[in-house]
């Protein structure tokens, strides 16, 4: 299907430079515009493009035609090569010949258009103005629309954006993708002050990437004879962007096949391959990526080719595929040691991160695989990764875990407080989250410093760290130092976190309810304790737990017996 569509718009194309030389000889200059300009379709060989440029020259220097002189402005405008290659001279010569078409027809669009773009070009903003603004009044443009904003406002600090209002219904499909373009480009240079303003252009942006691709989809795979919108790189550019925007994923994965099946390019498979990935459709983000890497790797940046590399290490891992997994880090470890005196290589933080997941990878595959790496070779490898990037602060954890491993406990602390002053500094909350909780561990389980530990848990999970396990050990740590009120409230939100949290033994969930039962004990709340400790019991039946279970019911019962006595009942 893929082969057969971009076929059929390759043969549209040239149906319409045929259509539109015929109509040339024949003095049809208007359709012949029409499939030159507004078809955006140009012969692309210089060579016929400089003979139609001397063709229709000759023919407008005869009879000044504005269709004629609507030709001669683009070229003027995106192919001035063929006739001079001074660009200032070409805008020049394109408002000269954009004026003549207009003293035959005032309100020839394309002409006054071509006029207010190469002035604006040449940085004349109020002749270009008069020239856009009487465009607009012909016909539908949110590109000139837009244009006409930006000039208005070239020296305003804070533009009024609420003045920038689009017409969308343009029949251009071009026009629609540009104008959204445009207005992207706005959102990211202005500081728009109004979150309303911000959330219409954001929206307006979408709505004008939708009407593009209903008009290119109508025409490319509709087939409904617009042979004007049948441009099928621009429909695929128009579905990359327009997927970017969206929150639908299915429909962002749907629209961006739809681009590639039209006209693949590696932006847009990368941007389905992104798609698949925060679907969960790693079989299918593993294909993607291959793909990619096997059409592509010689037009890839090494950030490109890494981030490639370890998305697809990472969607076998997801599969469980650990072998693939561990093909794909030493592949990467390989380019990374060819390319490791590389200037400035460590200075990108996508290649940073990478070169860091492929350890952990590594890791992870190798661990499923049952490949015993020892803590010597751990610690080789760590202090390898740290000579190259000191401050990666996930490196600088992994070094501090295997220092724990070595039984090197303050080595271990000076790694993790590294770890946090960089977290910190950097405003990365996660790293301020794992430093502060794995300093707690090593507070409470390596040098039984409980106190210490609850304050490092608490944090971490001030930083925002909610994980079950760091409830679990803020708990372990203030049971142990018999805080009732808070043993309690730390059990809660361990159990609360226990849905988001796979593969937890039983015994530990017992242990939760168990410490959660005992300081419901101690504080009176009998009839809590006994639901709290069946719970427990439940879960694993220890003679501990029984026992706590019989005193928590004596005490029950024993309350029932007194008021039943107390008052008659």
């Amino acid at each position: 299907m893929e082969l057969y569509r971009v076929k059929d718009t390759m043969v549209i194309k040239k149906q319409i430079q045929r259509e539109a030389q015929d109509a040339l000889e024949a003095g049809n200059y208007a359709l012949a515009a029409r499939n030159w300009v507004e078809g955006h379709c140009l012969p692309e060989d210089e060579g016929a493009l400089a003979a139609l440029f001397n063709r229709v020259n000759n023919l407008n220097e005869k009879s000044p035609n504005p269709d004629l002189c609507a030709i001669l402005g683009l070229i003027a405008l995106d192919f001035n090569s063929v006739f001079t290659a001074d660009r200032e001279d070409a805008l020049i010569q394109c408002v000269n010949w954009s004026k003549s078409g207009l003293q035959v027809n005032p309100n020839h669009y394309i002409c006054s258009r071509h006029a207010g773009s190469a002035l604006y070009w040449l940085g004349d903003y109020k002749a270009a103005l008069k020239f856009y603004e009487k465009a607009v009044q012909i016909a539908v443009s949110p590109v000139l629309e837009i244009r006409i904003f930006n000039i208005l406002n070239r020296q305003v600090e804070w533009p009024d954006f609420s003045k920038l209002q689009i017409d969308i219904h343009t029949n251009s499909a071009m026009e629609a993708y540009n104008a959204g373009v445009e207005l992207s480009y706005i959102l990211e240079s202005n500081r728009i002050s109004s979150s309303i303003e911000s959330e219409r252009l954001a929206q307006l942006k979408i709505d004008l990437y939708e009407r593009g691709y209903s008009l290119y989809r109508a025409a490319i795979v509709g087939r409904n004879g617009d042979v004007i919108n049948c441009d099928e790189r621009t429909f695929s550019m128009c579905c990359h962007n327009l997927a970017l925007e969206l929150k639908d994923i299915d429909r962002s994965i749907a629209i961006t096949t739809e681009g590639i099946e039209s006209h693949p390019f590696m932006g847009i498979l990368q941007n389905r391959m992104t798609l698949y990935q925060d679907a969960g459709y790693y079989d299918l983000l593993i294909k993607e990526g291959e793909r990619i890497l096997d059409a592509y790797v010689d037009d890839m940046d090494l950030e490109t080719y890494f981030c490639t590399l370890e998305i697809v290490c990472a969607g076998h891992l997801e599969l469980k595929q650990y072998q693939a997994a561990l093909e794909y880090v030493t592949l990467g470890l390989e380019v990374f040691k060819d390319v490791n005196d590389m200037e400035g290589i460590w200075e990108s933080e996508d290649i940073v991160r990478c070169y860091t997941n492929f350890y952990i990878h590594k890791a992870q595959a190798e661990e499923a695989l049952g490949i015993v790496t020892t803590v010597k070779e751990a610690a080789e490898t760590a202090e390898q990764i740290l000579a190259e990037m000191p401050d990666n602060h996930s490196v600088l954890i992994s070094r501090a875990n295997i220092f724990i491993e070595e039984g090197y406990f303050e080595q271990a602390m000076e790694c993790y407080q590294y770890a946090l002053k960089l977290g910190l500094e950097r405003e990365e909350s996660r790293t301020v989250q794992v430093a502060f909780y794995n300093i707690g561990y090593l507070q409470a389980v390596h040098l039984g410093d409980h106190q210490a530990a609850i304050l490092s848990f608490e944090q971490s999970m001030e930083a925002g760290n909610t994980d079950f396990w760091c409830y679990y050990w803020v708990l372990h740590c203030v049971y142990h130092l018999e805080d009732n009120h808070k043993t309690i409230q730390y059990a809660k939100l361990a159990i609360e976190a226990l849905e988001k949290q796979e593969d937890v033994a039983e015994s530990i969930i017992a242990e939760i309810y168990e410490h959660m039962g005992v300081a419901q004990l101690d504080l009176e709340q009998y009839d809590k304790a006994v639901v709290t400790l069946e719970l427990a019991l439940s879960y694993q039946a220890t003679e501990l737990i029984r026992e706590n279970l019989k005193i928590a019911k004596a005490h029950v019962n024993s309350s029932e017996g007194f008021f039943k006595k107390l008052f008659g009942k």
